[in-house]
């Protein structure tokens, strides 16, 4: 399994256990389990991505964040050369490579009880002050969210835009869109004043996580899903 459907059953646990959207498996994040050459050089023992054996590779790197990062530059590599579903299939495999590579889905997940808190208030406050924190020290966030970037469709081209979009699930597109605003937020220097100031205009990264938001906000609304996805993407200022 490689991502996790949003399931309206756990939408009130918590914001990014809520944010059930970051496609974060049991599997993924607890099984022990590796194949032998993942206990190894990922830099060099990673096998070449494709299409065909990219989910696989994301379930066997899931618990290693190191391998994770190759494989994820693996899948910007292929991507570059690839068409068509080939390319579609490896963009959305890209999210949960990228989750998985920064660490972002362990914070969140290990911070999902004080943020159930923050929800119930009235102010995002809280919730910036979190996402801060939980992402503080993820050394890997960075090029994780660097080769993100890289790997998704512009919006600007609409027709590669929209085909990822088709085929992402609304999680993870907003994965993708915090996985963004994440890594430009600790690039800033300053976390908390970089998501309470955010803006679409500041350049390529910020449009890309605005439109991914938005997208998840909008195809998860028609797919008849309930719950605060809206509210959280909003704490966060990706939409508005």
């Amino acid at each position: 399994m490689n991502r996790l459907r949003w399931a309206p059953q756990i939408l009130g646990i918590g914001f990014f256990a809520v944010l059930s959207f970051f496609p974060l498996s049991c599997k993924q994040f607890f099984s022990t389990s590796l194949a032998s050459w993942a206990a190894r050089d990922p830099s060099s023992l990673v096998p070449s991505v494709s299409a065909s054996n990219v989910n696989e590779l994301i379930d066997q790197s899931a618990n290693n964040p190191a391998l994770a990062l190759e494989v994820l530059k693996g899948i910007q590599s292929a991507a570059s050369g690839a068409s068509g579903q080939d390319l579609i299939t490896l963009q959305v495999a890209s999210v949960t490579a990228a989750s998985n590579a920064s660490g972002l889905g362990t914070a969140i997940l290990q911070n999902a009880g004080n943020i159930v808190d923050s929800l119930s208030g009235s102010s995002s406050t809280a919730v910036v002050d979190l996402v801060s924190n939980a992402v503080s020290g993820l050394t890997q966030l960075a090029p994780s969210g660097s080769a993100l970037v890289a790997i998704l469709p512009s919006p600007s081209d609409a027709t590669a835009y929209n085909a990822f979009v088709a085929q992402a699930a609304p999680e993870d597109l907003a994965m993708a869109a915090v996985t963004i605003l994440a890594a430009q937020a600790q690039a800033s220097g300053n976390v908390t004043d970089y998501i309470n100031n955010f803006s679409p205009a500041v350049g390529p990264p910020e449009y890309l996580a605005a439109q991914l938001a938005t997208s998840a906000k909008t195809k998860y609304a028609a797919e008849g899903g309930t719950g605060p996805l809206a509210d959280i993407l909003a704490a966060l200022k990706l939409t508005t």
